[in-house]
């Protein structure tokens, strides 16, 4: 616990609760993975067709989404522990459903309770770690590098599985993640987060209890209300793009390196676990130097260099340099999420209201980025196609212009990051 204490700031009484948050991201990183990794052996197990399996995961974005905003406001009627805990069992639920029964009606609402339990812990554990941490960067990074360990881990135990029970190697390996689901919900439920409905109060009336609670009332900062304040929503609309470019590259990148013949099957294949690597080594570490290092200027080297490696990933046929970019892409992107959350204020980051909003908010970019991605392709391969193309070269083309509105995302975030910069230098 002495790292907690000297590197985090993080007071003795929570290292209990600080933990469990760490230990609960990590769940969700792995299921992060798997959800999507599995619906190939959907579709094969349970005769899903295309159109089936492609909305299931756009489902469990849906669910996230819903549930970040929920997070926000449940804690103010059934109180912070009673709403976490409600919540966070429909990722359980959701995951166990999924290996009982092949109906698409049930699958779908599987997905959806999936994403409403990923969604709690993205709020919640986001707030526990900025409330108990002195150095909020350093204890942000971490637990967003702890995720990207859990999304990394978790193919390697669906392997392992699969090549020991090939037939029902995906359904042992979501019992086990439910089983680590089940255990996580029991230590929310044991936690010292409070249990009481939180009620709002007004910025003159400062909160008396020391318990671990989240703002109760609507966080204001110099009599400004978060949603009025400027820089709040620019660190939103940071999120919101960098979410579209990761979401983009998550779902999009094994295909657009298929289908351009870059890369094999295989290779294309193992670029998600490359990505994993670099966006967990470039968060640990962002998490040693953010206490050290001007956040803001942190997060504009970060996204000149996100964008730089990105474009040069997808503008070249030389393999060398397509890998120099996928690793640049990777590593750049690691730290952009968790520093630009770090950088809001700690009223903000303490409010559910405030965090739930942002979370949220940032999520539509990426729930919407892999359907424009996918838009883009397909109208550009049908008019190739309408040309005489061959088919090879009518998807090259549409995967290459839909692989193309990622990049302008992530050039929108980098404009957003410098008028952060600059806004500042001007105050300091």
């Amino acid at each position: 616990m002495k790292f907690l204490s000297e590197k985090l700031g993080v007071a003795p009484e929570k290292h209990k609760l600080v933990l469990t948050a760490y230990f609960v991201f990590f769940v969700t990183g792995m299921a992060s993975t798997i959800l999507g990794t599995i619906i190939p052996n959907l579709r094969e197990a349970y005769g899903l067709n295309y159109l089936v399996s492609g909305s299931l995961f756009t489902l469990h974005q849906t669910g996230n989404l819903c549930a970040v905003i929920l997070a926000g406001f449940l804690p103010y009627l059934i109180g912070r522990k009673k709403s976490v805990t409600i919540l966070y069992s429909s990722l359980a639920i959701g995951t166990i459903l999924i290996t009982a029964s092949g109906l698409p009606v049930l699958l779908m609402a599987a997905y959806s309770l999936t994403g409403v339990g990923r969604g709690t812990t993205s709020n919640i554990t986001n707030v526990i770690v900025s409330e108990s941490s002195e150095n909020k960067g350093a204890g942000l990074n971490l637990l967003h590098a702890i995720f990207a360990f859990g999304a990394l881990v978790s193919p390697f135990i669906l392997l392992l599985c699969s090549s020991l029970f090939p037939s029902q190697g995906w359904r042992i390996t979501l019992w086990i993640l439910a089983l680590c689901m089940i255990v996580s919900f029991f230590l929310f439920a044991t936690s010292s987060l409070s249990n009481k409905a939180e009620v709002r109060r007004s910025a003159a009336k400062k909160a008396s209890s020391s318990e671990l609670s989240a703002s109760t009332e609507t966080a204001v900062i110099s009599g400004i209300p978060f949603y009025k304040s400027f820089d709040y929503w620019l660190n939103v609309s940071i999120l919101l793009f960098y979410l579209s470019g990761e979401s983009g590259n998550m779902g999009w990148l094994v295909t657009y390196f298929k289908d351009t013949g870059l890369m094999g099957q295989t290779f294309a294949q193992m670029t998600s676990s490359i990505m994993w690597i670099m966006i967990m080594a470039g968060r640990l570490l962002a998490a040693a130097i953010s206490g050290k290092v001007n956040k803001s200027l942190m997060i504009l080297i970060l996204a000149i260099l996100n964008t730089a490696f990105f474009i040069l990933m997808i503008s070249t046929a030389s393999m060398p340099l397509i890998i120099i970019g996928l690793l640049g892409t990777g590593f750049s992107m690691s730290g952009i999420y968790p520093t630009t959350l770090s950088t809001m204020k700690r009223e903000y980051n303490s409010s559910p209201l405030s965090t739930g909003f942002a979370i949220g908010i940032a999520l539509v970019g990426g729930i919407s980025m892999p359907v424009t991605v996918g838009a883009i392709a397909e109208k550009v391969t049908s008019s190739a196609l309408a040309r005489g193309l061959p088919i090879e070269a009518a998807e090259k083309a549409g995967v290459t212009s839909g692989i193309s509105a990622i990049a302008v995302a992530l050039s929108i975030m980098l404009i957003l990051t410098v008028i952060k910069f600059i806004r500042e230098r001007k105050s300091a």
